[in-house]
Parts: C-alpha cells; sequence; structure tokens
C-alpha cells in the first residue's frame, strides 16, 4: 500500500486530530481526507478511493451502524476496512459492532499504541487477503459446514470455498464463535465429497439483513497456513471436486 488513503469521521475536532497525529507519525505518505458529521459521506466514498475508514459510532446525520451496513452491501465499497470509533464498552455494543461487519471496535477514549496497532494490522491483513484473492480461486459450495470451537459445535451452509479459506453462513441464534476464534472445520459437499481435520481462523463476521430481521451471519475463515502437506492435498482435490 504505496500511499494509503484514511477517512476519519469524528464530531470532535480534538479526536479527528489526534488521530491524524499518530497515523503520520507512524505512517509514511498517508492521506487524510476528514468529516465532522455524516453528511453526503455516501457520496464521498462512491465519488473517492479509500484505504481504511475510522468512524464515529454517534456521528450526526448518518450513524455508524447505518453506515457500515450500507458499505459492507455495496458491490464497490464492501471490502474497505473499517473501524468503528465507540463510547460504549460493553460487550454486546462491540459485539454487535463486530458482527455489522467491523473489522475492529475501538473505545474511546483512543489510545496512541492501540490505535496504531490496530492499523498496521488492519493494513497488513488487507494487502495479504488481496495478496490471496489473486492467489486462490473461489468454488462455490454448495455444502455442510461443521465449526467446533470452545467445545462447541454448530452447522451451516457452505457458500464458497477456495485453498485459502471460506465463506460460509450459520442461523444467529445458535453458538458461534468470536473474531480471530481458531475453530476446527469439516465440510461436507452435496456431492457427498467429505473433508475433516481442517483449522481456521475466523477473519470476518457479518449479520445478513433479510425482511424479518437479521437472522443469519456470514463468517470468513482463513485456513491456517501450517497446514500439513497431505490435508492440504486433501483440500485441493475437494475444491476441484466441486468444479465438476
Amino acid at each position: 500500500m504505496n500511499r494509503p488513503r484514511v477517512l476519519i469521521a469524528d464530531s470532535t475536532p480534538s479526536v479527528r486530530q489526534f488521530i491524524r497525529y499518530c497515523l503520520e507519525d507512524h505512517f509514511k505518505n498517508i492521506e487524510f481526507e476528514v468529516a465532522n458529521s455524516g453528511k453526503n459521506i455516501q457520496k464521498r466514498l462512491e465519488a473517492t478511493h479509500f484505504d481504511l475508514i475510522l468512524y464515529d459510532r454517534d456521528l450526526p446525520f448518518l450513524e455508524g451502524d447505518e453506515l457500515l451496513v450500507w458499505l459492507r452491501s455495496h458491490q464497490a465499497l464492501k471490502n474497505i476496512p473499517f473501524i468503528m470509533l465507540s463510547g460504549d464498552r460493553s460487550e454486546d455494543s462491540v459485539r454487535k459492532i463486530i458482527e455489522l461487519g467491523a473489522d475492529a471496535c475501538l473505545v474511546k477514549p483512543l489510545l496512541m499504541a492501540t490505535l496504531v496497532n490496530k492499523v498496521k494490522e488492519i493494513f497488513n491483513k488487507f494487502e495479504k487477503d488481496k495478496s490471496d484473492r489473486r492467489k486462490y480461486e473461489r468454488v462455490r459450495g454448495p455444502g455442510t459446514v461443521y465449526l467446533r470451537f470452545n467445545s462447541q459445535q454448530n452447522q451451516g451452509q457452505l457458500l464458497n470455498i477456495s485453498s485459502g479459506g471460506m465463506l460460509s453462513l450459520f442461523d444467529r441464534e445458535g453458538p458461534l464463535p468470536d473474531i480471530l476464534d481458531r475453530v476446527g472445520i469439516s465440510i461436507e459437499a452435496d456431492n457427498k465429497k467429505r473433508i475433516e481435520g481442517l483449522e481456521g481462523e475466523i477473519v470476518r463476521i457479518q449479520v445478513v439483513d433479510t425482511l424479518s430481521g437479521p437472522r443469519h451471519i456470514h463468517y470468513a475463515v482463513r485456513f491456517m497456513e501450517d497446514m500439513e502437506a497431505e490435508k492440504k492435498r486433501q483440500l485441493a482435490e475437494f475444491v476441484a471436486a466441486l468444479h465438476h
């Protein structure tokens, strides 16, 4: 990322200045745009490329939750990294923000080290995701996914898979892992092909809105890079079989 462009949207001038100071001090050639309200934010996002959005959850004219739902459903903008800034540190609040599709939630008052480390983590992950998308071809399921985590198990639907990871759909009512949790994975495709013993990490969680409300959640999983050679071979064969 040669010259990252960042949008800082917060109603408090001192918060905007603090974020800008922290990032300018740690990232070379970084460019900024700022906003003190959500007015016309959607038009700005569609008109200008951004590599990261930092957004106040309680921003006037367009709150963070509403923008995030719009962003993750926008075909051209849905992959932009997004950090929500919130004054609510409760577990339920943070979980909801992550479920809506935020890459991170930072609780105010912000700490320099926490802010900088999170932005570094997101920039590194974004570059890796771009590389992975070029490297791995995704194949549509369909099939059934079994996730094991924290002595629990849940069953969901396979949406697509590659040798690098998978996207799946789960009912929101069942036991669910959290972002960055390590999970065990078994998959049975509708063509009866099956693979077991995979391990991965939850890299994105996003609530799926329907007419009856948010009943399901998308889980993006990245398979562990230290996978044994034999398991890599089995996975490659499983993915190839879904082509047919």
